[in-house]
């Protein structure tokens, strides 16, 4: 399956910094998923602007395009920042990956980073300030299969809505790929259906993601340093 990295939704959120709260006209009424966190700033200089939180998706290739939604407030002041993060909405139908013409998946999930960056255009990997590079946002939109692609991916079903996961890169030899490679293993011996084979691949990644236990009190940390110091979550 060929993927592109999307920057499809710039929260509809409410960042407020160094905890100072904003209050508009413009209410988005009972968020969906609010956390908290900080931005650290390693790039050495300040930057050249207000820092905005964006959540870049990152999704299968599709003919929709991305869709950039505005954020509503950005953090300013001295670094490092807190902030807060209020989720109003589902993500955009483009942000959600739909896997279900291969026969693995019934329901579509959307998988984002938390970044920092001047503007929506300037998000995504390479060209944003920084990343959270020990969580991400998951967004389920239905009731997930058993033993599913996205099941096995996740480390068991989800329920509907926002899940705040904690990221673990899989590197060669280490302990994240022999827990994965086992378990596609075991899981393909397993398998008696193309379907279930498929299925197995939820296992086959380039990251280990689960569930926050800390769930929505988990602390994001944004940290913003060159390009090349950060390792963006890439679960492709």
């Amino acid at each position: 399956m060929k993927h592109r990295s999307l920057v499809s939704f710039a929260l509809p959120l409410l960042l407020a910094a160094c905890g100072d709260p904003q209050v508009g006209s413009d209410y988005s009424g009972e968020a969906l998923l609010t956390l908290k966190g900080t931005i650290v700033n390693e790039l050495g200089v300040a930057p050249e602007g207000p820092v905005e939180a964006v959540l870049v998706w990152n999704t299968d290739d599709g003919d929709t395009g991305s869709e950039i939604i505005p954020v509503r407030a950005s953090a300013t002041g001295s670094f490092p920042a807190s902030f807060t993060l209020s989720i109003h909405a589902p993500p955009p139908e483009s942000a959600l990956n739909d896997f279900s013409e291969f026969g693995v998946e019934n329901t579509r999930v959307g998988i984002a980073t938390i970044e920092a960056a001047l503007d929506e255009a300037s998000a995504g990997e390479g060209t944003s300030l920084g990343v959270d590079e020990n969580h991400v946002i998951v967004y389920v939109e239905g009731e997930m299969a058993e033993g599913g692609l996205w099941s096995n991916f996740l480390g068991g079903r989800l329920a509907p809505g926002y899940h705040v996961m904690d990221v673990w890169p899989r590197k060669l030899g280490g302990a994240v790929d022999a827990e994965l490679q086992a378990a596609f293993d075991a899981c393909d011996a397993a398998a008696t259906t193309e379907a279930e084979h498929k299925a197995c691949y939820g296992y086959d990644v380039k990251l280990k993601i689960r569930p926050s236990a800390a769930g929505a009190n988990a602390m994001l940390t944004v940290r913003m340093a060159p390009s090349e110091d950060l390792t963006y979550p890439d679960w492709h």
